[in-house]
């Protein structure tokens, strides 16, 4: 039996009304924004009194703390379903492939967590969770350069190569909505060729 299946129906019912208000809430957040975000309006849109929201959340840091966390918790699926024991110069490419997946597939968690990289956020937003897919990043390009797959000579440190990738990887989730059809002999639409020939240019040259 799995976990849910465990639960008594009063708490499968718990859940799934904190799963309503929190998909209310959600729409809310990326509407006004997390400083205009209220108790009031949440309970307004998930048809709710205000006083019973407090029944799932104490407040509406905590609200806005468990969207987050829902969103990081997401990515992080997805970014584990890449293997480690990939060749670096390909794990790299799959994470980056990973990433954009998940934003295709979530876009409303996708602006989720760009909306939570300028916020303070308390440690139950999942933010940690979060950053863990650039360290995935940042750990693989250590770990190829300590092999030799990538080249100390391009000047750039680990951290900066990882700092390019995931900023090329920003970018093509953000114009995968755009209809390039009518630029597509000056713009080429396939990310994964073009990442691939972005850590192609990192790697080191093959010894004589």
């Amino acid at each position: 039996m799995d976990g849910a299946s465990r639960l008594s129906r009063r708490d499968r019912r718990r859940l799934s009304t904190r799963a309503e208000i929190l998909a209310a809430a959600r729409e809310l957040l990326l509407e006004v924004g997390p400083e205009a975000l209220s108790l009031r309006q949440v309970a307004r849109r998930a048809d709710f009194s205000p006083a019973s929201l407090y029944n799932y959340f104490s407040s509406r840091d905590e609200i806005i703390a468990s969207l987050f966390a829902e969103s990081f918790e997401r990515l992080d699926v997805y970014l584990r379903r890449v293997p480690a024991d990939l060749p670096p110069e390909k794990r790299v490419v799959e994470l980056g492939m990973a990433y954009m997946d998940f934003g295709r597939d979530n876009p409303m968690d996708l602006r989720c967590i760009l909306l939570a990289t300028s916020q303070e956020l308390p440690p139950s937003s999942g933010k940690a969770l979060g950053l863990g897919a650039a360290r995935m990043i940042g750990d693989t390009f250590r770990r190829g350069m300590e092999q030799g797959v990538f080249a100390c000579g391009t000047r750039m440190s680990a951290a900066e190569m990882a700092y390019g990738t995931w900023a090329l990887v920003h970018g093509m989730v953000s114009v995968a909505g755009i209809d390039l059809g009518e630029v597509a002999g000056e713009l080429s639409a396939d990310p994964r060729r073009v990442l691939e020939g972005y850590v192609q240019l990192l790697m080191a040259p093959p010894a004589a």
